[in-house]
């Protein structure tokens, strides 16, 4: 699967990310109405970094939405963790290959961003035994908290050893 990468930098991608938001919010929750959707936007796109997802048409396929944070959760563009707040893809797009080479991508640009990050956290809802399953292989849960919509696992790992694990993943896949 072939996909490309492009942080959003000026309105017209903030603009193409909202609309795609909205239009693929039941993607990030099943029960996110039209007006949670424009509140999440509104709420988190100032201190956060967006990453858009190409396909080979230049058809926008997803997003990646991450923002750092010190030890209390607190927006620092220095913090020392980076939280990955969602990364949607359409399902006729999702695959292991895609997975892997968007996650890579994304932790190379976190790292020629912010130097500080140390580590990677991220969240799934408890009863998404897919997506729990699936990170457990390369992280831990440190904590649950209430989510919008139900309890969530928070995970954590060390943003070194996800790097090096995904690297890895990456030259097998290219060999």
């Amino acid at each position: 699967m072939f996909a490309h990468y492009r942080k959003c930098q000026s309105d017209e991608d903030y603009a193409q990310f909202t609309l795609y938001f909205i239009r693929n919010r039941k993607e990030f929750s099943r029960q996110f109405s039209l007006g949670d959707a424009l509140f999440h936007v509104l709420e988190s796109i100032h201190d956060s970094e967006i990453l858009l997802i190409f396909d080979k048409n230049e058809q926008l396929i997803g997003w990646g939405h991450y923002r750092y944070v010190n030890a209390k959760y607190e927006y620092d563009p220095e913090g020392d963790i980076v939280f990955i707040n969602s990364v949607i893809v359409l399902p006729s797009y999702r695959s292991s290959s895609l997975f892997s080479q968007g996650f890579h991508y994304m932790l190379n640009q976190i790292a020629a961003e912010n130097s500080s990050v140390k580590f990677v956290q991220f969240h799934a809802q408890i009863d998404n035994a897919y997506l729990n399953r699936l990170y457990s292989k390369f992280s831990s849960v440190i904590r649950q908290r209430e989510g919008y919509y139900g309890m969530e696992n928070v995970y954590s790992v060390d943003f070194g050893q996800l790097h090096d694990y995904l690297s890895a993943k990456q030259s097998r896949t290219y060999r």
